[in-house]
């Protein structure tokens, strides 16, 4: 349903400044916001109202630093999954504390992770855990040395 509204619904130019400002720091207020750009609050929580009606604007959350809290082992998990159970095994990974992120994918692959460890043992144990699932039948690893770009957003107006 709101796929269908999106189909008669353009963004206009405040709808672009006010979705960059929130990409930027999600928690200013209404206040804030219609300072910057000049324009009544009212207007400015009407349109932000409006972008989370639309689904435009899901969520506003904190995004954490986790090398700072301990989790200096990012990794890359590719794996290989019958395929009748794919969306099983993707849902049991979903509930693990350490995975940031699950992801179908095509190719040689069926399921790649994003998963957070303090150690390279705690890697390492997570790994021989999950390996024991008879539905995922071969597995990658990776360990991220550095993360050039790790956004929640993309940039979408200039």
């Amino acid at each position: 349903m709101v796929y269908d509204l999106m189909m008669y619904f353009e963004l206009d130019e405040l709808d672009k400044q006010i979705i960059n400002l929130i990409i930027e720091d999600c928690n200013r207020s209404v206040r804030e916001l219609s300072k910057i750009l000049k324009k009544s609050p009212t207007l400015v929580s009407k349109r932000l109202q409006r972008l989370k009606e639309l689904g435009i604007i899901t969520k506003c959350e904190a995004v954490l630093d986790y090398k700072t809290l301990g989790y200096h082992i990012y990794s890359l998990i590719m794996l290989k999954v019958d395929g009748a159970h794919i969306e099983d095994v993707e849902k049991i990974l979903s509930s693990e504390a350490n995975v940031r992120a699950v992801y179908d994918i095509t190719g040689e692959f069926d399921v790649a992770l994003i998963a957070l460890f303090k150690s390279v043992d705690e890697l390492d144990r997570f790994i021989k855990r999950i390996l024991k699932n008879p539905y995922i039948k071969g597995s990658v690893t990776s360990i991220i040395f550095k993360a050039v770009k790790d956004d929640i957003n993309i940039k979408l107006f200039s």
